[in-house]
Order: structure tokens, then C-alpha cells, then sequence
């Protein structure tokens, strides 16, 4: 029985026990049906209410099971959109710094125009860092050229700057642009935002004269980092050294690739572990991966895109702007500033090695996206043109790799865990099955499911076994012989009252 089924069942019943009878199904109520002389009325009413205390615990579990929402569907062909999250809090920034409405940690939606300008007021203490990631969302398949930008500032009430991050477009391709403010406390050049009072987040997309003219849906990510109970280490001797810059590659991940279907955006990312991976790619799409990678591990992560067929009267295979991809930290920090690679028809790759995770790393202006652990994102974006080479999409290897052992973090004054910022148990086997959010969520759901409905059949089981032992009990005083299991009862129908398997007469004990 399927949940619809069961769902279904619960719909059709008539609250009085739903035997699930209708008139004019089984028998005509008008026809005085009679009931066989050897059957006894209490019979029928135990298989009842065994059947609808057996209703009643599938009804409740098709229940929990129907409350779980199946993903968007999209047009077929047409490059997926953005996936804001659930628990979003819709927000609408103000032009002026002094109408601005309050953020704190956690995710927030808005819009932007181009030209237009945002604030947000936060009220920060003395102690975490904070991350504040600005993330505009062009539509798919529209063109964003490097003349369109974002940019987010964090500043105090005095207008001095206590950080800011840019991104910018390119490509003449859309996809998500993502920039980050933070304000770390053990940094000396932020003396003027360490207090403890209200601040603000100013975002501002920037444009020119060739300009996506659209309205962008704007995702502002707070997190707050607690701070360490000890004192902040010193960046390592040589951690500058260890960019993806000056690194030699280890030898990529080989074997068969597994199909790992990526998300829309930050959201909805795909969790991926160590291995080969397999996705298609509509032209003009962005799909999203996400890797744990712990204390003092690194991330290899490449993609692959294959030969395309050589097609007559078509012209040169060669796409400019045929894919890009870039990695982002748990803050949603871009790690590099990437272009989009050429395509030349005969195949094409990109990888990334990241520094080692580290939270001195903060300090160092080429480590400082390796800051902390975590959910680190790769993103994958095919271009427009890339249509020409493969109609149905484009497939993409991913190939990925968590090197080193991971170490021991260091002592927080706080649950970073829980901000968002460590790897947990929970987190490697989302990896390992290659589970979004959501599917993780769900997943919890139907084991707690499973687990109740263990207990609740348990509990019906025991109920029915003592009344079985009662009605035993009530027979053989009365002098009934002593009632079977109700497996015993045979297929076939009731029996007459004398049987040795008929029930003791007048139904359950009473009490």
C-alpha cells in the first residue's frame, strides 16, 4: 500500500468506524440484508475494531509521510532558477541608512535594481566574527557582462568601513554572484569595529551601459563565528606557499562515475564525498555541489566536460565562454575570481587544490577563503552557446577529493557547530548518500516515522494479546471453550458458535 493508498483510505472514512462501504457496493441497504444464522454479531464487531485500530495507525503514519513536499518541477529543457531557502525571512533593505530594517544571523530575501542600493542595520557585540555574504541572482540564460556587479560593505554608524567584497560578472553569461563582508575581531586594522553596538550592511549593485536592466532576487547570509576561548594563533611560516597557485595536483580521483544531480544555489546543494560524479548541465545553468571538509584538510575538486559530435555545415566548434567553475567556502566566500573556460569541441577540464583549512588563514590575504570548516560549495555553470555542442545538455564529470587527516579544530567560546562552521557525523554521511538539505530532513523524518510506528504497532499488538488473554480467561468461566489466535480463523469467513475457533459470545470484556 502506497501512502497515497493509504492516504486515500483515511479520506473514505465515515468516522464510524470506516469499514469503507458505500451503498451500492457489497450490498443494498434497502433490501433487508440478513445476517447468517450461525454468525455471531460480536465477531463482526472485534474484526472491526481490529481493522480500525489498524486504519487508524496507518492513517497517522500516511499523515507524517503526506506532509513531505515534493521538489519544484521544472519545464523541460529550460535551465533551472534559483532555490531560495525555506526559512528565509522575506526583507525589503532601505535606500537610506536610516530607515534600514534589522538582520541578525540567519538568511534573508530581498530585491535589487540596477544602480540601486540597500541597507540593513545589525547590532554586533564584542566578541564573533561575522560573515555577511550579499548574493544576487540573475535570471538564468539572461546576460550579465563584467560591467554588472555586487557590492557589500559592513560599516559602524560613523561611515567607516570595516570590510567590503565585490563581485562582478562575466562571461556575458548569468550566475549567482556572490561577495562577503566580515568583521574579525584579532584583526588590528578593524580597531574602529570591534565595539559592541549597531552597524550596517550596505549593498549596492553596481552597472553599466550594457547592464541587465532586471530586478534580482538578493539572498543576504549573516553568520556569526564564535569567538576563541584561548589566544589567536599566528599565521604558519609558509601558508602563503600552499595556494592552488604554487601547489603541484594530486592525481585526480578515477573509476566509474555515479550520477549526483546538483541544486540550484547554496541552498539545495548537492552533498558529494571523495569520487567521480556524473551531471548534465543545461546551457545557461548553474548546479551546485557541496563537500565537508574538516580542520587542516584540503579540497581537489575538477571538472570534465566531454567531445562533442562533429556536425556538418555547422561551422567551427569552438564556445568562448563554454563553462566556469569556483569553489566557496562555508560563508558562501568565493575562494578565486574565475573566468569561464573556452570550449573547443574536443573535450575540456578545470580543477582547484585549496589551501589547507586553517583558522589563521583569516589574516592571509591568498588563504584567507580557507578559514574555517565546513560545507565548502563547488558550482558549475555551462554557457548559452554551449547549446550548439549539446542540445540536451551538456554532461559534466566531477571529480573530487578531501585530502590530509583532519585535526582538531580550535577551542571556540561557543557552539560553532551549530553556526555553521565545523564537520559533524552527520554531515559525511550526507556526503556519502549524496543527500540535499531537504533529502537529509526527510530522511530523519521517515526513521522517526519508522520508530513510532515500530512502537505504536508494538503497543496494538500488546493491547490485542490482552485481550486475547481476557476473552480466554471470560470463556473459560463461562464455560466456552477457549478461543484460537485469530490467525486460526479461516479464510473463508466466520464460523458458527459451536466451532472450537468461534470468539466467546458479547465481544471484548468490558472491564
Amino acid at each position: 500500500m502506497t501512502g497515497d493508498d493509504m492516504r486515500h483510505g483515511c479520506d473514505r472514512s465515515d468516522g464510524h468506524g470506516g469499514s469503507g462501504h458505500e451503498p451500492g457496493h457489497g450490498h443494498d441497504p434497502g433490501h433487508g440484508h440478513e445476517p447468517d444464522p450461525g454468525h455471531e454479531p460480536g465477531h463482526g464487531r472485534r474484526r472491526a475494531a481490529r481493522a480500525a485500530a489498524l486504519a487508524v495507525l496507518l492513517c497517522l503514519t500516511a499523515g507524517v509521510l503526506g506532509g513531505q513536499t515534493a521538489p519544484r518541477a521544472w519545464a523541460a529543457g529550460a535551465p533551472r532558477g534559483w532555490e531560495p531557502a525555506a526559512d528565509a525571512q522575506r526583507i525589503t533593505g532601505a535606500a537610506s541608512s536610516a530607515d534600514a530594517p534589522e538582520v541578525a544571523s540567519g538568511l534573508f530575501t530581498d530585491r535589487i535594481r540596477p544602480g540601486r542600493e540597500k541597507y540593513y542595520a545589525l547590532d554586533l557585540d564584542a566578541k564573533a566574527d561575522v560573515h555577511v555574504t550579499a548574493t544576487g541572482i540573475p535570471e538564468p540564460g539572461s546576460r550579465v557582462t563584467f560591467q554588472d556587479g555586487l557590492k557589500v560593505t559592513l560599516q559602524n554608524t560613523d561611515g567607516d568601513s570595516c570590510s567590503e567584497g565585490s563581485a562582478v560578472g562575466n562571461g556575458d553569461t548569468a550566475f549567482p554572484l556572490a561577495a562577503t563582508a566580515s568583521r574579525l575581531m584579532g584583526d588590528p586594522a578593524d580597531e574602529d569595529c570591534r565595539t559592541a553596538g549597531p552597524y550596517l550592511v550596505h549593498v549596492v549593485r553596481e552597472e553599466g551601459d550594457n547592464s541587465d536592466p532586471s530586478s534580482w532576487p538578493l539572498e543576504l547570509s549573516v553568520m556569526t563565528e564564535p569567538g576563541l576561548k584561548g589566544g589567536i594563533p599566528a599565521p604558519r611560516p609558509g601558508a602563503e606557499e600552499e595556494t592552488d597557485a604554487h601547489n603541484t595536483r594530486p592525481a585526480p580521483p578515477s573509476g566509474p562515475a555515479e550520477t549526483r544531480t546538483g541544486g540550484t544555489g547554496f541552498n539545495d546543494a548537492r552533498a558529494l564525498g571523495d569520487g567521480v560524479w556524473k551531471d548534465r548541465v543545461r546551457a545557461g545553468e548553474t548546479r551546485w555541489f557541496r563537500v565537508p571538509v574538516d580542520w587542516g584538510q584540503r579540497l581537489y575538486a575538477r571538472t570534465e566536460l566531454p567531445n562533442s559530435a562533429r556536425r556538418s555545415g555547422t561551422g567551427s566548434r569552438y564556445v568562448p565562454h563554454g563553462f566556469r567553475m569556483n569553489v566557496y567556502n562555508p560563508a558562501r566566500t568565493p575562494l578565486y575570481d574565475e573566468d569561464f573556460q573556452g570550449y573547443d569541441g574536443d573535450g575540456a577540464k578545470f580543477d582547484r587544490y585549496s589551501n589547507p583549512v586553517r583558522y589563521e588563514n583569516r589574516f592571509l590575504d591568498a588563504a584567507s577563503g580557507t578559514r574555517f570548516a565546513g560545507w565548502y560549495y563547488v558550482a558549475v555553470t555551462v554557457g548559452p552557446d554551449m547549446a550548439t555542442q549539446f542540445p540536451d545538455g551538456t554532461p559534466v564529470t566531477l571529480r573530487i577529493d578531501v585530502r590530509g587527516r583532519a585535526q582538531q579544530g580550535p577551542e571556540y567560546d561557543g557552539d560553532a557547530a551549530a553556526a555553521g562552521f565545523g564537520v559533524s557525523g552527520r554531515d559525511r554521511e550526507m556526503a556519502e548518500k549524496g543527500l540535499t538539505e531537504a533529502q537529509a530532513e526527510h530522511s530523519a523524518t521517515l526513521r522517526t516515522v519508522g520508530w513510532a510506528g515500530v512502537g505504536a504497532g508494538t503497543a496494538l499488538l500488546l493491547v490485542l494479546a490482552l485481550w486475547l488473554l481476557l476473552a480466554r480467561r471470560r470463556a473459560r468461566t463461562a464455560g466456552y471453550p477457549a478461543p484460537a489466535p485469530y490467525a486460526a480463523v479461516p479464510p473463508d469467513g466466520p464460523l458458527p458458535h459451536h466451532s472450537p475457533y468461534a470468539p466467546p459470545r458479547g465481544g471484548p470484556p468490558q472491564g
